[in-house]
């Protein structure tokens, strides 16, 4: 009798273990596919996202096929990154359309908060246009030319934090050109054509950068 007690309690061990054991490895892949989901629907690569949690992108890659599942602060800084509530990355329900449609309101919003912050950069040079025109009699334009570079940099500092990186480097550009210009229009009067030879070293450099940042990502 004895004997079949012990079995029994084996075999009911054996199975809560097989049991235990399966439940989680479910919830590694509901974890693991929404990681992915997610990653793909904010329009990132492995490569991006292992940056942001300063991991490698070969941990992001176990986190999406559910060999592993990263820790509760690990976790909560993904969803912070997704912009979405702790409770669901363990959502077996989440959906690519729920997603991208979240995506999309998310995307819009920052788009609205930085062009917002590039028309302050434009409303101030128009008050000071308008002001030095009134004090002085003179409407100095070149205030909106420097508004260009001005609105580069406050695109450079939001793109930084919300966009992808690629972009930065066509911001950069516009900004190195549009500042030579700015110094160019400046001394007009000293003829100083040949600073634009300045920009050619730095494109070539912003080129070279990006160039650098485009195969780091292909490596993941």
């Amino acid at each position: 009798m004895a004997g079949i007690c012990v079995f029994v309690f084996i075999l009911l061990d054996t199975w809560r273990e097989i049991c235990y054991n399966t439940c989680m490895k479910d919830v590694n892949l509901v974890i693991g596919n929404n990681i992915k989901e997610l990653r793909k629907a904010n329009k990132l690569t492995q490569y991006e996202l292992a940056s942001r949690l300063n991991y490698s992108n070969k941990a992001i890659s176990r986190w999406e096929s559910g060999e592993v599942v990263p820790d509760i602060q690990t976790l909560n800084k993904l969803c912070e990154i997704f912009n979405i509530p702790l409770a669901k990355i363990f959502d077996e329900n989440i959906t690519t359309k729920k997603i991208r449609r979240t995506y999309k309101l998310q995307i819009g919003n920052k788009l609205t908060i930085s062009l917002l912050a590039v028309l302050l950069v434009w409303f101030a040079s128009t008050i000071a246009f308008v002001y030095i025109g009134l004090n002085t009699g003179r409407y100095i334009w070149q205030v909106f030319v420097w508004s260009i570079p001005a609105s580069c940099v406050v695109g450079i500092v939001f793109n930084s934090i919300w966009g992808k990186a690629s972009f930065n480097f066509i911001l950069i550009s516009i900004l190195c050109w549009t500042s030579l210009t700015c110094v160019y229009l400046l001394f007009y009067d000293y003829h100083i054509w040949p600073i634009f030879l300045i920009g050619i070293p730095m494109q070539v450099g912003i080129v070279l950068w990006s160039n650098i940042s485009s195969n780091n990502q292909k490596k993941q």
